[in-house]
C-alpha cells in the first residue's frame, strides 16, 4: 500500500472545534471521512524530536535527535529507510530547514530530498522594508536559536533563505505531491511522501503569498512594522528569562496571525484531498494528517514552541483515512509515534493488528509518553527551563516529572492544567489503579516515569 504522512507543522489540537478559533471546513469534512484521534500526543514539542519518533517509533531518549544534539544517528532503521528497502519510492518534500539535508540524520532514508520556496518576487520589496527593520535582530536570532543546525548559523546566505522559508509555498508542496502520486501510480510503483507543510508555522503567514499583511490598510501597516520587533525577540528564548512581558495586543496579533494561517492550510489541505480523492488516488493509500506539535501564545507563560509537555504542546490532531475503514471518532488516547507501527504495516502489508488502527490494542494501552530536553547553549534562562521533563498521560490522567517531583492533573476536570497536585511517581501510579485504567497502560506509565526518576529529569 501506498503511504502518505502530512504533518502541518505547529497545528495545535486546542485551537481546533473553537466558537473563536479558526474556521476550518474542510479539515472538519476530513474528520468525517477518516478515523478522527481526538486524543493524540506527540513525544516533544518541536519539530525534530518529535518527527523521530514517528519515523523510528522510538522516545527522543531513545533516538537521540532533540536540542542537545541536533542529529539522528542512531542505528534504529527510519520508515524510508524500512520501505525504500522493500521497493517505495521515498521523497520528502517540504520548505523546512531542518529536513534539507543540513541537520545529520533528519531525513535518512528519503530518496529524494525535494525542497519547495515561494515565489519571492511576489514579496520582495515589502519583505525588504521589514527585514531591513528586523535584520540585526535576525542575526542575533540565527546566532541564539536552538532551532537552526550549527551550519545553518554560520551560513552567509542564511538570512536569505529564512525570508524564502518564511513565504507561503504549501500549495505547490500539495500540488507536487499529487504529481507524484499520479507519476508513481502510472509507473506501478508504491510510494511513501512526506510532507511537512510550514504555513501555519511562525510568523503564521495570514495571506495566500506573503507573510505581511497588506500595506493599504491602516491595520496592516501597523502589523507589518510591529512584526519585526515581536517576533524575533519571542523567537530568541526571551520568554525563557527573567522579566519577560509581552503585551496583550502582540499576543492578539500573533494569535489572529495563526488562526488565519490555519484557514488557509484548510483551504490548500481541502483542494489536495478532494483533487486526490477524484483521481482515485486514494483508493490504495493510507493518509495520515497530523501535526508535530503545538503552540503557545502566553500559556504557562510559554511562546512558540519549547521548554513544555503542557497539552499546549502535545495534544496534536490527528486523521487517519484507510481506504477499506470506515470513518469514526476515536477517544482512546494515542501517541505519535505509533504512526511508525502503523506506516510499517500498511506500506509492507503486514496487517493492522497491534497499531493505533487496531482498536483492541487501543483499548489495552491508553498511553502517551513525552519528553523535552531544554536547549543548554543560552545564558540567563530561569532555572525551571534549564531542566528535561518527561511526561505520562494515562486515559484522563497526566503526570509531568520536573526536578522538583511530580505534578499530577486530572485532565477530565482541568483540561488547562492550572491546577497540578503535587506528589511522587508511586502516588500517580495509585490513583491511575484505583482509576481503574488499563494495567498496561499504567505500567507503562510507571516504567518510564521510574526511568526519568532515576537518572534525574534535571539532567
Amino acid at each position: 500500500m501506498n503511504v502518505v504522512l502530512l504533518v502541518i507543522d505547529s497545528l495545535r489540537a486546542g485551537s481546533l472545534g473553537r466558537p473563536d478559533g479558526p474556521r476550518t471546513p474542510c479539515l472538519d469534512q476530513l474528520g468525517r471521512e477518516a478515523l478522527a484521534f481526538r486524543r493524540a500526543y506527540a513525544t516533544e514539542c518541536w519539530t525534530l524530536p518529535s518527527h523521530l519518533s514517528m519515523f523510528t517509533g522510538l522516545l527522543p531518549s531513545e533516538h537521540g535527535a532533540h536540542f542537545q544534539t541536533m542529529a539522528y544517528a542512531g542505528r534504529a532503521p527510519t520508515l524510508a529507510e524500512l520501505l525504500a528497502a522493500a521497493g517505495h519510492h521515498t521523497e520528502v518534500i517540504t520548505r523546512n530547514t531542518l529536513f534539507d539535508g543540513t541537520v545529520p540524520g533528519a531525513a535518512r532514508g528519503f530518496a529524494t530530498n525535494t525542497r519547495i520556496l515561494g515565489d519571492l518576487g511576489r514579496a520582495a520589496a515589502p519583505l525588504a522594508v521589514v527585514l531591513a527593520l528586523a535584520k540585526p535582530r535576525v542575526r542575533r536570532l540565527i546566532r541564539a536559536s536552538g532551532y537552526l543546525h550549527a551550519l545553518q548559523r554560520e551560513s552567509r546566505d542564511c538570512i536569505r533563505m529564512l525570508t524564502r522559508v518564511a513565504i507561503p509555498a504549501d500549495r505547490a508542496v500539495l500540488r507536487h505531491a499529487l504529481e507524484q502520486m499520479a507519476r508513481c501510480r502510472a509507473r506501478g510503483r508504491p510510494y511513501f511522501l512526506f510532507l511537512n507543510l510550514y504555513d501555519v508555522h511562525a510568523p503564521y503567514a495570514p495571506t495566500l503569498a506573503s507573510p505581511l499583511r497588506s500595506f493599504r490598510t491602516p491595520g496592516g501597516c501597523l502589523e507589518n512594522l510591529r512584526l519585526p520587533f515581536v517576533l524575533p525577540r519571542v523567537a530568541s528564548h526571551a520568554y525563557l528569562r527573567p522579566g519577560f512581558r509581552l503585551s496583550a495586543a502582540s499576543r492578539a496579533m500573533l494569535r489572529g496571525r495563526y488562526h488565519r494561517a490555519i484557514e488557509l492550510m484548510d483551504e490548500k489541505v481541502g483542494e489536495f484531498h478532494a483533487a486526490a480523492r477524484d483521481a482515485g488516488l486514494l483508493d490504495d493509500t493510507l493518509l495520515v494528517v497530523t501535526s508535530d506539535h503545538g503552540e503557545a501564545f502566553g500559556e504557562h507563560g510559554l511562546y512558540f514552541h519549547d521548554a513544555s509537555v503542557y497539552e499546549t504542546h502535545l495534544r496534536v490532531p490527528l486523521w487517519i483515512q484507510h481506504p477499506r475503514l470506515a470513518p469514526a471518532v476515536v477517544d482512546d488516547v494515542v501517541s505519535t509515534r505509533g504512526l511508525f507501527a502503523l506506516l510499517r504495516a500498511a506500506g509492507l502489508d503486514l496487517g493492522l493488528s497491534g497499531t493505533i488502527l487496531d482498536p483492541r490494542a487501543r483499548a489495552a494501552t491508553p498511553v502517551a509518553l513525552a519528553e523535552h530536553f531544554h536547549y543548554p547553549h543560552t545564558a540567563g534562562l530561569l532555572p525551571r527551563y534549564t531542566q528535561n521533563l518527561a511526561a505520562a498521560v494515562v486515559g484522563t490522567r497526566k503526570a509531568i516529572l520536573t526536578r522538583d517531583g511530580v505534578r499530577q492533573y486530572d485532565l477530565a476536570t482541568d483540561p488547562e492544567e492550572t491546577a497540578p497536585a503535587e506528589g511522587s511517581v508511586a502516588e500517580f501510579v495509585a490513583a491511575c489503579r484505583r482509576a481503574g485504567l488499563p494495567r498496561a497502560a499504567v505500567d507503562a506509565a510507571a516504567s518510564h516515569l521510574g526511568r526519568w526518576e532515576r537518572v534525574g529529569a534535571a539532567a
